[in-house]
């Protein structure tokens, strides 16, 4: 880490917290309430002055502060006076227990119209990956496409776009893309990822144009080569490598023969150099040249007129007679074709037409279909991925199923997979089953190449400004007051279940969160700041007992009834409050323990 991004990162949180308790103190000495003590910091006093009755101090822990007035404590009537809060009226009370809230509104309220009369950098909202059998691919957006209006909503950032979407519940949500130039109006119904507990629509964020950033492991040949963590990658072998589809060059490198020579060149300080090595084995995994046939129906576009017939669930067997092992021509006409599929249980066989016309062409039927792994209570069907590899070497075919791999018996691609990455010996047995018959195939795996580095992607960022004051204030209010909505809709989908508790953070998400935009400037650090400043006036006003809210919540139920609720039920409540919101920071810091380290 950096020192000056971590230092920046301490003092913001910091100083968020002690903008919350300036609030406090403003209000307290408005209301001519007696503060005992204003604190930058927790913990033993270190230094300060008295002022006033006022112990004005710096306390050993450097993170927010605390303040201190007389008669905060409602039922104590043995010390009240003139200038104690429980002395005060019922709208004095009130603006004391608000204060730390309208502090951290105002705040916010002056440093967004900043932000973006100056310009901020966000994520572009502009596709990059679409997520194969997702509700954006069913939805035909691509990447290029930018995403302009969420419901009427302008969209600036992608970012913004995922919260929408999310927020958006159960119901379709309709997108205003710009492709080429034109606007289209796209209907789309996002789905809830289970893993990360929100609602999407499957797309990911474009990519800049640039050279991606290189990542080298230590001691590795790439290393001793010379390469270098921030080398921008340029070619590999005389190809030249694009951020977009970086990760999987590489992965086609780690399957070059070994002792294949790498010739790199890279931009460093603005100029280029070429580095050559010859990477080797991995000692961690062994392939033996194969990938699984995947025949089996999951989705279908339904733009694809072409593909009506077919049904998710289908498995495909033929196509014009030809066994299908996962691929099709892509020289033939387009003209009208007939699969062979299996379809339900028990399994039928079918004839499906697929007429394939020019605006739905043949060339288009991987791209329309999902497919992956059929089912086989047999094993595993495979295809021959290297007609030169150890799996063809030793009479693999098309088609094949494999039962078990060294004795064990294999039922997903992903337990096969795994055999064969951490075989360690010399030869593999392979129980293999071809149509009726059964053999044993003795495989002897290599090892893949070991590149030692891999590549950092960054997102294509944009900066999102405004021009003159005016439209920078009228744009802040905007941004606050939609955060405000999405804060409560956050809450509301929880409630729900359309966004998953696990996404909550803690002082250490938090931490990190704001280290990452200490890094990446000013402009994005004050963003956030002004984000975490309306996130923690949101909180404090929720009405749970031992924060703002919840006192707000008792002088409301004071103005109703004409008198406070009794000193018993004030405390069970304070109890519940303090162990509810124990409870929730230990819920959080365990999210971020997991989302850290695990």
């Amino acid at each position: 880490m950096s020192t000056f991004p971590l230092l920046l990162t301490i003092l913001g949180i910091g100083f968020m917290i002690f903008i919350h308790e300036l609030g406090h103190y403003l209000a307290a000495r408005w209301c001519g309430v007696r503060v005992l003590v204003f604190s930058l910091g927790f913990g033993p006093r270190v230094c300060g002055f008295h002022r006033n009755g006022t112990d004005y101090r710096i306390s050993a822990i450097p993170v927010g502060g605390f303040v201190m007035v007389a008669g905060a404590d409602e039922w104590d009537m043995r010390r009240m006076s003139r200038d104690a809060l429980n002395a005060k009226s019922l709208g004095a009370r009130a603006l004391y227990y608000s204060g730390g809230v309208i502090m951290n509104l105002l705040f916010a309220l002056i440093a967004f119209p900043l932000v973006f009369h100056n310009g901020v950098q966000f994520t572009a909202p502009v596709v990059g990956e679409v997520e194969r059998g997702s509700a954006a691919w069913q939805a035909d957006l691509r990447p290029g496409d930018r995403i302009r209006r969420i419901d009427g909503k302008d969209i600036y950032a992608f970012e913004n776009m995922r919260v929408e979407v999310a927020l958006a519940g159960s119901r379709p949500v309709q997108l205003e893309v710009e492709r080429d130039g034109k606007r289209i109006d796209k209907h789309v119904q996002s789905t809830y990822d289970s893993r990360e507990g929100l609602r999407k629509i499957g797309v990911h964020p474009d990519v800049e144009p640039v050279p991606p950033e290189v990542r080298v492991v230590p001691d590795s040949a790439a290393a001793q080569a010379g390469l270098r963590d921030g080398d921008r990658l340029l070619t590999v072998n005389g190809e030249p490598v694009r951020a977009i589809d970086a990760d999987r060059t590489l992965e086609a490198l780690t399957h070059l023969p070994l002792g294949t020579t790498l010739q790199v060149a890279v931009e460093r300080g603005g100029h280029q150099q070429a580095i050559t090595f010859v990477p080797p084995a991995s000692q961690d995994v062994a392939r033996i040249g194969i990938r699984p046939l995947r025949s089996r129906v999951v989705a279908v576009r339904q733009s694809n007129l072409a593909l009506r017939g077919l049904q998710a669930g289908d498995v495909l067997l033929a196509l014009d007679g030809k066994p299908f092992f996962g691929e099709t021509s892509k020289d033939v006409p387009n003209q009208a074709a007939t699969a062979l599929v299996s379809r339900g249980e028990p399994p039928t066989q079918l004839e499906i037409a697929l007429p394939f016309t020019a605006a739905h062409p043949r060339t288009g039927l991987l791209d329309d279909l999902v497919l992956d792994t059929g089912p086989s209570p047999r094993g595993v069907a495979v295809v021959v991925s290297d007609p030169q590899g150890p799996a063809a070497r030793a009479g693999l075919r098309d088609g094949d199923v494999i039962a078990s791999v060294g004795g064990k018996p294999v039922a997903t691609w992903s337990e096969l997979f795994a055999a064969v990455r951490e075989f360690r010996g010399t030869q593999l047995a392979c129980a293999v089953t071809r149509g009726e018959q059964a053999q044993t195939l003795m495989i002897e795996p290599t090892r893949i190449t070991d590149l030692g580095f891999g590549v950092a992607v960054p997102y294509r960022r944009e900066i999102y400004q405004v021009d003159g004051v005016g439209n920078a204030i009228r744009a802040g209010l905007v941004c606050s007051a939609d955060l405000i909505k999405q804060l409560y809709v956050t809450l509301r989908e929880m409630v729900v279940g359309d966004v998953s508790a696990r996404n909550l953070g803690g002082i250490i998400q938090i931490s990190r969160v704001t280290y990452a935009y200490a890094e990446s400037g000013w402009a994005r650090f004050l963003y956030f700041l002004a984000l975490l400043s309306l996130n923690l006036a949101f909180i404090n006003v929720l009405p749970i007992p031992v924060l703002d809210g919840g006192h707000l919540l008792f002088l409301l139920i004071e103005k109703i009834k004409g008198s406070p609720v009794s000193a018993r039920v004030h405390g069970y409540s304070l109890t519940l409050g303090l162990v509810f919101v124990v409870g929730l920071m230990v819920f959080v810091t365990y999210n971020d323990i997991l989302r850290a380290f695990f």
